[in-house]
């Protein structure tokens, strides 16, 4: 039994045991374990903006206003003018005398407004008239609107 109090003893020494009355030895430094990584980061998203239209839309000559409408793209900028500027220089009943309009003539009249000019009628005569309602859009051609923005705008009238 001695030789193994013997063997238990140089295992204790050997494995770093301290003998009695022997100091213990000084611990370890602590090396701190490495920093984790930080998780990759996403590259942000790009974001892709809508750019506004580079041209003016192509108005074609005897468009109506829903036809007029459908030609500017859609998130078209839009500017909201006046509707007393707007129906100013169409609301001058001198405007239509060349049309030679009856007192019991009655006319409609829905414009789309595009730059300063007609881009877009439509007109409807009651009673039917051919003749007076082309007259009509005729003049209306020949209006030009003081506020001249780049967007559509619409106004209606009636005499």
């Amino acid at each position: 039994m001695r030789g193994s109090l013997a063997f238990v003893g140089l295992l204790l020494i050997g494995c770093g045991g301290a003998a009695a009355g022997q100091p213990a030895p000084a611990p370890a430094p602590v090396v701190p374990a490495p920093a984790p990584e930080p998780a990759p980061q996403e590259e942000p998203t790009p974001v892709v903006e809508e750019e506004p239209p580079s041209a003016a839309p192509e108005f074609t000559e005897g468009m109506s206003v829903d036809e007029a409408i459908n030609v500017v793209p859609q998130g078209s900028e839009r500017a909201n003018l006046d509707m007393a500027a707007l129906a100013h220089p169409i609301s001058d009943m001198k405007l239509y005398e060349p049309c030679g309009a009856k007192p019991n003539d009655h006319v409609k009249i829905r414009i789309a407004v595009w730059d300063g000019r007609a881009v877009g009628i439509d007109a409807v005569a009651t009673p039917t008239n051919a003749k007076l309602v082309e007259c009509v859009k005729e003049q209306i051609r020949t209006v030009q609107w003081r506020d001249r923005e780049k967007s559509l705008n619409t106004v209606e009238f009636a005499f």
